[in-house]
């Protein structure tokens, strides 16, 4: 419901937005071609899917229209994220570092925020796997910053959560690539609060091998804060 509400606003705010005059015009001729423009512009823009807007997506404002075209599109593009194939190709591509939203007016800055919150809710309480979870972790703490994104997961933190916490530490690390500032997450992990969580999941844990990884996840993790 609150993911819900938080795209329903999107559309709301950046409703005034219109793709005016003539999109080719604004779209480079060697990048972007008549097929894809009347492609994106072929039916409601609430119902494009993915093949329809990826172009745009990944284009917009450099050689695919303006900033104006790219707000008008920007709550279907936000909304399609909540699958996670668009979701890579937004944070790879992303263009609003690029148009400069945090310029923009407040109610418009303060819908994508609280869009951005809503989905990071919406990825921690849906059983995410790893690389699923570290690209959502990473879009939040660029979007709303490390505090709010530290808190977030914080209040949302579930039992699926802590295997990747054990990914993190077992050498899966290297993949695992957190914005967040080193120490601060390291000691995060290593405290008591999440320390205990590891050991009642160690203790309910039947399957042999998941048990031992939780295991050794945990003492690396003791180890670790015992040497600071």
């Amino acid at each position: 419901m609150r993911l819900k509400k938080s795209i329903d606003n999107l559309y709301t705010v950046f409703s005034i937005y219109h793709v005016e005059g003539n999109l080719r015009e604004r779209s480079c001729n060697c990048c972007v071609t008549n097929e894809e423009i009347k492609q994106l512009l072929s039916k409601p823009f609430r119902e494009l899917r993915k093949g329809d807007i990826n172009h745009f997506m990944t284009s917009a404002i450099t050689t695919y229209g303006d900033v104006n075209d790219y707000k008008h599109f920007l709550p279907r593009i936000l909304e399609l994220t909540l699958d996670y194939d668009v979701l890579s190709d937004f944070v790879i591509f992303e263009k609003l570092e690029y148009a400069n939203w945090k310029s923009w007016q407040e109610n418009e800055v303060s819908a994508v925020e609280v869009f951005f919150e809503s989905l990071f809710i919406f990825y921690l309480k849906n059983n995410s796997n790893s690389f699923e979870l570290s690209d959502v972790i990473n879009l939040s703490i660029k979007y709303l910053g490390e505090k709010r994104t530290f808190n977030i997961w914080k209040e949302n933190l579930s039992e699926s959560h802590l295997s990747f916490f054990v990914d993190y530490k077992l050498g899966i690390s290297d993949l695992l690539l957190l914005d967040f500032k080193k120490t601060l997450f390291e000691k995060w992990i290593s405290s008591d609060f999440i320390l205990n969580k590891l050991e009642a999941l160690f203790l309910k844990t039947k399957d042999k091998i998941d048990a031992n990884r939780i295991s050794i996840a945990y003492t690396i993790l003791l180890n670790e804060r015992d040497l600071k």
